[in-house]
């Protein structure tokens, strides 16, 4: 196992000799959390899809007496080498803030880290881009470890990074917000989710996210962390994911498109999730009856979706970024009855996308049915332009452009 040397440990990065590395002024929101976090003395894991900026946080809450190396390469994945660079951060700093990235990459990384941190020599944020891996070291330093996720960059802070100072109002005041973004929202779509790649034109940012992103996790990422027998199966498969991304799908379809076992569909889906790069979503009701139902499949993001999917459209691009809003706010499912009668989104309320230039009575048809029946009083209908709000038979529809929609705190 190949062990770094003192001099390449400390010359990894200018932020091991107190000094430091050229980074941006913009600081994605998640930064205070995880700032609030590193405060109470326990070791911090931050997770998310690869290139949302889990990297640039690290390095920006690195101050004095804090040291950083990473282990996304694998020649030094080794608990030997870990040692010896935790070790070597010891010998220069007392107590040091020691960060370290792509972590999940070293075996028995948490019994490792959890000595140091027991006999209280040093403090640790550490990052994965696999959520299994980390929740892994969770269970093995239970107690001893908090764990925050990084999301893709939203639409908000998009326009922050442009410079541009975004409303975004509750919901409740979304009829007060003044300005409008529908060019930016264009871009977002397509570019979004990666900060690096914002001033990028349209072309090189797709092909940033198929190789840097989605490539490195396929075939390097998610291969180096479960048996994966064949990793262009597993592309392909996501592909077809961001093909049908908002549809419903079953594991059977999926597996005859590709000429593998229904087995296999089933753990390549988990390992996406895992890697942050599709989620299934469940038909509301009992999980057990949801399990028996067929699901809807999604890419992670409005831009997966248009550098992945087979003949794309604006319509499954605008449902994708709207479930990458509302799947951090937990318990996300849709409604199906059936009759084929279909409600896009059950969250906090009920939510339907129809982002065309024309709404009409039957484009709310079936969110009335289901607010009657759920006896609810409110649903939302995100618009590619109208802002209105409509009493229909005792029932609050509000329509919301997806701009707007994508801005709001929800």
């Amino acid at each position: 196992m190949a062990i770094p040397t003192k001099k390449e440990i400390l010359d990894f990065s200018p932020i091991n000799a107190g000094g430091r590395e050229a980074l941006p002024e913009f600081r994605r929101k998640p930064y205070s959390e995880i700032e609030k976090a590193l405060k109470t003395k326990l070791i911090v894991a931050i997770t998310g899809l690869r290139r949302v900026g889990k990297t640039t946080i690290m390095k920006q809450l690195l101050g004095k007496d804090s040291a950083y190396f990473s282990f996304d390469e694998k020649r030094y994945a080794n608990p030997d080498a870990l040692k010896r660079v935790i070790d070597v951060f010891l010998e220069e700093n007392e107590n040091p803030l020691i960060a370290l990235d792509e972590i999940y990459r070293v075996e028995d990384w948490s019994g490792v880290i959890k000595k140091y941190h027991d006999q209280k020599l040093a403090r640790f944020l550490v990052s994965g881009s696999s959520s299994l891996l980390i929740k892994k070291g969770v269970e093995s330093l239970s107690g001893r470890m908090l764990t925050i996720q990084i999301p893709p960059l939203q639409f908000d802070e998009c326009l922050e990074l442009k410079h541009k100072k975004a409303e975004t109002p509750k919901f409740a005041d979304a009829f007060k917000a003044k300005k409008t973004y529908e060019e930016d929202l264009d871009e977002f779509l397509i570019k979004g989710s990666f900060p690096e790649i914002m001033n990028m034109d349209e072309k090189t940012a797709q092909s940033y996210i198929r190789t840097s992103t989605i490539e490195k996790i396929v075939f390097d990422d998610i291969p180096s962390t479960f048996n994966i027998e064949h990793a262009s199966k597993l592309y392909d498969l996501l592909k077809l994911c961001a093909t049908n991304s908002s549809h419903l799908y079953s594991e059977l379809n999926f597996s005859e498109a590709l000429q593998i076992s229904r087995h296999a569909v089933s753990d390549y889906l988990f390992y996406l999730s895992k890697a942050f790069l599709s989620e299934t979503v469940f038909p509301a009701g009992s999980y057990q009856k949801a399990l028996k139902k067929q699901k809807k499949i999604f890419v992670k993001t409005a831009s997966v979706y248009n550098a992945l999917a087979e003949n794309r459209n604006a319509g499954q691009a605008a449902e994708t970024a709207v479930f990458d809003k509302l799947n951090p706010l937990g318990n996300l499912s849709f409604y199906r009855d059936a009759q084929k009668r279909e409600v896009d989104f059950i969250s906090k309320f009920p939510v339907e996308v129809k982002f065309q230039s024309t709404i009409t009575s039957e484009d709310t048809r079936t969110m009335l049915y289901y607010l009657q029946k759920k006896k609810q009083g409110q649903g939302i209908v995100v618009t590619k332009s109208l802002l209105d709000e409509k009493m229909i038979d005792g029932k609050k529809i509000t329509y919301i452009p997806l701009e707007l929609f994508l801005r709001l705190q929800l």
